[in-house]
């Protein structure tokens, strides 16, 4: 598999390089692992539409490095410095009024007057952001709609060798996609609950979060389609006896033995739950069941993002 390499100074000058020549590149991140390409570059963003078949009315979330990258490319205010100050670098997207030129291109965020940014802790990210020297949009690196990917051979299960370079960095530490918060008009809008709890922003800026009711038909932010993150195989949730011919995937002490089945967390854990969510749905995927069935997941914590996340992979 040539296209993946392990991470190492040689693997990140070959990903600046590639960024620089148009190609596509795929990185982990704290989150999941990303599709990286150049936003400033026509043919860069339109390789990564088409290979992704993502619709080009979902905009890809753009990343920085700085608060000076951050402030070329958006408008920002004392709550957004707030805000960046205390959970960058980390998963939180936030979605702000754009600066319109010519670093981000009208199609990378799907002709938007806003654009959604967010600084990522991923050290192999933060590398290749730094030698580049200029934002970098990476959607999740998975075809639209399919489970997302949290390691390198995901990445490969996905697109093959069309990805120019794969970086693999071991799995992604989170497992589950960042939070994104609307600060583009007067209300403060969640647009996807994630690894971020909104209630602990809510605290931390000491305003009202709203949740986001619709799913809108042009989103200023990816997450927002009602059917995403889906299997091929059909999902059905809150199940606590699966059938025959089903595979299951459990969450905590359970008193039965359904093969073929995975356990999120044994202890009940739902950060481990997170972290395994996807990669443990693309392995209950690769089986070719008649059904995948999934214990109830607590609504608590990142619980609730876990539960966004298999309600929109259900959705018919």
């Amino acid at each position: 598999m040539k296209n993946i390499l392990k991470e190492s100074s040689y693997s990140i000058k070959k990903a600046v390089k590639l960024l620089s020549e148009n190609k596509l590149v795929s990185l982990k991140t704290e989150t999941v692992y990303g599709l990286a390409c150049d936003p400033s570059s026509i043919k860069s963003i339109k390789k990564l539409y088409d290979l992704k078949k993502r619709p080009f009315v979902n905009p890809l979330i753009i990343h920085v490095s700085s608060l000076q990258m951050l402030n070329s490319i958006c408008h920002t205010n004392e709550l957004t410095k707030k805000i960046v100050d205390h959970f960058w670098p980390g998963p939180l997207t936030l979605i702000l009024p754009r600066k319109k030129n010519k670093k981000i291109l009208d199609s990378a965020v799907s002709g938007l007057n806003t654009v959604a940014v967010r600084m990522p802790k991923s050290l192999v990210f933060q590398s290749v952001l730094k030698k580049f020297g200029k934002p970098i949009a990476a959607p999740s690196a998975n075809e639209s709609g399919y489970i997302s990917s949290t390691k390198a051979n995901h990445v490969f299960d996905s697109f093959k060798k069309k990805v120019d370079l794969i970086i693999d960095s071991g799995q992604s530490d989170f497992g589950l996609e960042s939070t994104i918060i609307d600060l583009s008009s007067k209300k403060i809008i969640l647009r996807r609950p994630g690894v971020v709890d909104a209630k602990s922003l809510e605290i931390f800026i000491k305003k009202k979060i709203y949740e986001s009711n619709t799913i809108k038909k042009n989103p200023n932010s990816p997450g927002q389609f009602l059917k995403h993150y889906s299997p091929k195989t059909p999902i059905k949730l809150n199940v606590k006896s699966p059938k025959d011919g089903e595979a299951f995937l459990g969450f905590g002490k359970l008193n039965f033995n359904h093969k073929p089945s995975l356990n999120l967390s044994i202890s009940g854990d739902l950060n481990e739950a997170a972290f395994n969510l996807f990669n443990f749905l693309r392995k209950l995927d690769k089986l070719n069941k008649n059904k995948i069935s999934i214990y109830p997941i607590p609504k608590k914590g990142i619980g609730k993002a876990i539960n966004e996340r298999l309600l929109r992979a259900e959705y018919k």
